[in-house]
């Protein structure tokens, strides 16, 4: 009898141990809403790369290195202080769209309007050469927009901060990296220590995933 209680104690841990190490892939105490679809890409501080197909949180590795995952689905860019469209392979044309050698970083909002970071620390809005407006102050970096370019997004220390086209902030978060769902209903906000889902108009996380992500893409399955 003795024997028999001490293999069920045993058993009993087993499940417990493989109980804990099944909540730690839940996000929080319930699992992935079903309506996220397609694949969380994601890096590692040894630019390491993977995906998680979801809901499932099936993950799969990459050969490849590479410390940057965000897809982006525009040529714009800025170099030497011209913001311009670039075509590749070089030396192929471009078109300027504004010069201003205070320009760091830009995201493209459609048409002729880009958001950008600038020396000394301003975040702004532009239609062509003309500039909308400040969204905001600060060292921000890291500028994205989603894929309709309805929103944009830029981080400045520990937070994210997203903006819609006009400037307008909507909504922070703790983070450093940001990408918006194929359609567009939610973003994963990458943090310290987990992947927040969160919607893309605001709100609190629909789903917290325990993993630290240098660098954060969501892709169609």
């Amino acid at each position: 009898m003795r024997t028999v209680a001490s293999v069920l104690a045993v058993g009993a841990v087993v499940a417990v141990a493989l109980a804990a190490a099944l909540d730690v892939l839940r996000p929080g105490p319930e699992r992935l809403p079903t309506d996220l679809a397609g694949e969380l890409v994601y890096s590692e501080e040894d630019c390491s790369r993977h995906a998680l197909r979801l809901p499932s949180l099936v993950r799969r590795d990459f050969l490849t290195v590479g410390c940057g995952v965000f897809t982006r689905r525009d040529n714009l860019g800025v170099q030497d202080g011209v913001v311009a469209w670039f075509a590749y392979p070089a030396p192929g044309g471009t078109t300027t769209l504004l010069r201003n050698a205070d320009v760091r970083e830009v995201a493209w909002l459609g048409g002729r309007r880009f958001a950008a970071s600038l020396a000394g620390g301003r975040l702004t809005v532009w239609e062509g050469d003309s500039l909308l407006g400040v969204a905001a102050t600060g060292p921000y970096r890291g500028l994205r927009a989603s894929p309709s370019r309805r929103w944009f997004a830029a981080a400045a220390g520990d937070e994210l901060a997203v903006f819609d086209r006009a400037g307008r902030r909507l909504w922070t978060r703790p983070g450093h990296a940001v990408a918006w769902s194929p359609d567009e209903r939610y973003a994963a906000v990458a943090g310290v220590r987990e992947v927040a889902i969160v919607p893309a108009a605001g709100g609190e996380p629909v789903a917290k995933i325990p993993l630290s992500a240098a660098d954060v893409d969501w892709r169609q399955g």
